[in-house]
């Protein structure tokens, strides 16, 4: 679903619909670790959507999965934190994308809301309806505080969050 270089090119963290993170050494083309990013206390097999090395601390990275929690774990497949949209029903997330420097998190949800994590305090600290129709992606400006929202229905926004 999703492949990355790690910030220092020697490996590849891959996301995969079977539930699985997996670190790949790019040299050898060995897959090093798998992990099995969990929701509360339970593994799951659901679909992780994408992966996002944090800017600021290469050593880990947002895993984004359909449900309701966004999760940043470390190299060794511990998760460090979570964030959460609060919803049981109608708030998994579809993608999510990050700041330039990894301050925010912005994860779209199925509720068609993209809701903005501060990876300083661990808090939602907005969340916005930006479509009328199912949000395929999100993806932030690379030195602009701006972010782009696109859906189904063949529309592309702009945001200032």
């Amino acid at each position: 679903n999703d492949a990355i270089f790690t910030m220092d090119a020697h490996n590849i963290i891959s996301a995969s619909s079977d539930g699985t993170v997996k670190l790949w050494n790019i040299k050898t083309t060995e897959c090093l670790h798998t992990f099995k990013p969990s929701v509360g206390s339970v593994a799951t097999d659901i679909t992780v959507n994408s992966v996002h090395v944090m800017p600021r601390n290469p050593e880990q990275f947002v895993v984004c999965n359909r449900t309701s929690t966004v999760l940043v774990m470390n190299m060794q497949g511990q998760i460090v934190r979570s964030f959460t949209s609060g919803k049981r029903d109608g708030g998994d997330f579809v993608c999510c994308t990050l700041s330039p420097r990894g301050e925010w998190i912005y994860c779209v949800g199925e509720d068609m809301v993209v809701y903005c994590f501060s990876t300083m305090t661990g808090k939602l600290e907005q969340s916005l309806q930006v479509h009328d129709k199912d949000v395929i992606g999100v993806v932030h400006h690379p030195h602009n505080n701006l972010i782009s929202t696109y859906s189904e229905d063949g529309q592309l926004k702009l945001w200032q969050p």
